[in-house]
C-alpha cells in the first residue's frame, strides 16, 4: 500500500511540475509572439529611413547601404525567431528552445556588429538607428529572460520573470515612434518620420 501511495505522490508532483512548466511556456511564447510582428515592422522601418532620405539625396550611398543592411539582417533574424517560436508552440522540444536561444545570441552578435561597422555620418540619423537597434535588442533579450530552462528551476524562474518587463506591442510602438521617429529639428530627417512610424 505504501508503494502505491508513493507512486501516486510522485505522479502528482511530476504532473504539477509539468503543468507549471507548460503554463510558463505558454506565457513566454504568447509574450514573444505578440511583440515579434511589431519588431519585424521596426526592422523594416529602419530601412525606410535610409530609403526616404536617400531619395531626397540627403544620405550617402554608403550610409544608405549600411542602414539597409542592418534592416535586412534584423528582418532575417526576427523572422527566424518568429518561426522558431511558432514551431515551439506547435511542438515543444528542448531542441527548439536551444535554437531560439541560438537565434537570440545571433541577433545579439549580428546587429551590434553591423551598427558598429556602419559609421553613419549624420549624428542624428546615427542616433536614431542606434536607438532602433537597441530597442530591438532589449526586447529580444527580455524574451530570452522568460525562456524556461527546466521544470526543476521553475520557482527560481518565476522570481526572475517578475523582474523582467517585456513591453506590450502598444508600448513598443510608442517607444519606437518617440525614440526613432520623433521630431529631430532636421527637415530632411523629419520628412521621413511618417514612413518610419510604427502604427
Amino acid at each position: 500500500m505504501k508503494s502505491n501511495s508513493r507512486s501516486k505522490t510522485l505522479l502528482v508532483i511530476l504532473l504539477s511540475a509539468t503543468l507549471l512548466a507548460t503554463s510558463c511556456s505558454a506565457h513566454w511564447i504568447k509574450v514573444a509572439l505578440a511583440d515579434l510582428p511589431v519588431l519585424l515592422q521596426m526592422a523594416l522601418n529602419i530601412g525606410s529611413l535610409a530609403t526616404t532620405l536617400q531619395s531626397g539625396k540627403q544620405l550617402s550611398a554608403t550610409d544608405a547601404a549600411a542602414i539597409q543592411n542592418i534592416s535586412n539582417q534584423a528582418s532575417r533574424d526576427l523572422n527566424l525567431l518568429q518561426t522558431l517560436y511558432n514551431e515551439y508552440e506547435a511542438s515543444p522540444s528542448a531542441t527548439t528552445i536551444q535554437e531560439i536561444q541560438n537565434a537570440i545570441a545571433d541577433i545579439n552578435n549580428n546587429l551590434p556588429a553591423l551598427l558598429q561597422a556602419a559609421h553613419v555620418a549624420d549624428p542624428v540619423l546615427s542616433a536614431r538607428v542606434t536607438a532602433a537597434v537597441n530597442l530591438i535588442l532589449t526586447t529580444v533579450n527580455s524574451f530570452a529572460a522568460l525562456i524556461p530552462h527546466s521544470a526543476a528551476s521553475a520557482s527560481v524562474q518565476r522570481v526572475t520573470r517578475k523582474a523582467v518587463t517585456v513591453p506590450r506591442p502598444g508600448d513598443l510602438k510608442k517607444q519606437w515612434n518617440l525614440q526613432v521617429c520623433g521630431p529631430s529639428g532636421k527637415a530632411e530627417l523629419d520628412s521621413a518620420r511618417l514612413s518610419c512610424a510604427v502604427r
